[in-house]
C-alpha cells in the first residue's frame, strides 16, 4: 500500500494542509496537494469552459505531481475537490488506491438543495463553511502574496468554485459511481450548510460527524483523522 496521500482542497481554496490531514503527515504519511488551477489563487487564471476541462485540469495537476508514478496512492477530496477525486477514482482507477471523501459535491437533491453561497456578498461566506468559527488559515489564506495580491488570489478561488458548484453542484457524479472498485470511506459534517447531510446516501452510505460544517476536516480534524487512519488500516 502506499504511503502517499494526494489531497484535493475544497471549496474555499488551498489553505494548506488541513488539520486532520496534518496530523498524518507529523506521522509520517506523504501528503501531496496538486497545484490545481484557480484553486491556488494563481494569477491569470481563467475557467475552463466546461466539465470535462475541468476535470483534464484536477488531472493534469495530478499528473504534474509525480505522486503515483509508482503506482496507485490514496486520494482524499473535500468538497469541490471530493467530486473531482471520484471522477479520478471513477474513470482512471489505475491511479487511485483508496477513496475519501469528505462532504463532496456532484450529487444533488433538488428538494434540499441547501444554502446558496454565492447568495451572499463574499465576505459573508467564509462562516457558512465552518460549524466551529473560520479558522485562522483561511482568514491569512494567500497573506504571504501580499495586501494587493491576496485579495486577487481569493477572487480566483471564487470564481473557479462557483464555475463548478453554481447554480446546482450537481455533475451527474451518480451515473459514475458504478466504476469505483477502490475502497471509498464518505464522511459528512451533521451542520452542514451547504450539501444536507442526508446526501451521504447517494455516495453509498456514509459517517455523519456531529458538530461539524462543510469543511469538516478543519471543524473536528481529530476525528476526521481518526476515521482516516481506520480505513488506511482496513
Amino acid at each position: 500500500m502506499s504511503n502517499t496521500i494526494v489531497y484535493f482542497p475544497g471549496i474555499a481554496g488551498n489553505a494548506g494542509l488541513s488539520p486532520a490531514l496534518q496530523q498524518l503527515a507529523d506521522e509520517g504519511t506523504r501528503v501531496v496537494i496538486p497545484a490545481i488551477p484557480g484553486f491556488d489563487g494563481q494569477s491569470g487564471f481563467v475557467a475552463p469552459n466546461d466539465y470535462i476541462d475541468w476535470i483534464v485540469a484536477f488531472w493534469d495537476a495530478f499528473d504534474a505531481t509525480g505522486a503515483a508514478a509508482d503506482g496507485p496512492v490514496t486520494v482524499v477530496g473535500a468538497s469541490v475537490g471530493g467530486m473531482m477525486a471520484a471522477e479520478l477514482a471513477a474513470l482512471r482507477p489505475e491511479v487511485v488506491e483508496r477513496l475519501v471523501l469528505l462532504a463532496p459535491f456532484g450529487i444533488a437533491d433538488v428538494d434540499q438543495l441547501g444554502f446558496d453561497l454565492y447568495g451572499v456578498r463574499a465576505p459573508e461566506r467564509l462562516p457558512h463553511l465552518f460549524a466551529k468559527g473560520v479558522p485562522q488559515q483561511f482568514t491569512d489564506r494567500f497573506a504571504d502574496r501580499g495586501p494587493e495580491e491576496a485579495p486577487v488570489a481569493v477572487y480566483l478561488t471564487e470564481i473557479a468554485a462557483a464555475s463548478l458548484t453554481w447554480p446546482i453542484g450537481d455533475r451527474g457524479t451518480k451515473h459514475r459511481l458504478h466504476r469505483i472498485r477502490c475502497p471509498k470511506l464518505v464522511l459528512w459534517g451533521g451542520q452542514d450548510e451547504l450539501l444536507p447531510p442526508g446526501l451521504a446516501d447517494a455516495w453509498g452510505g456514509g459517517t455523519v460527524i456531529d458538530g461539524a460544517g462543510h469543511l469538516l476536516e478543519w471543524d473536528v480534524p481529530d476525528t476526521v483523522a481518526d476515521h482516516i487512519r481506520a480505513f488506511l488500516a482496513g
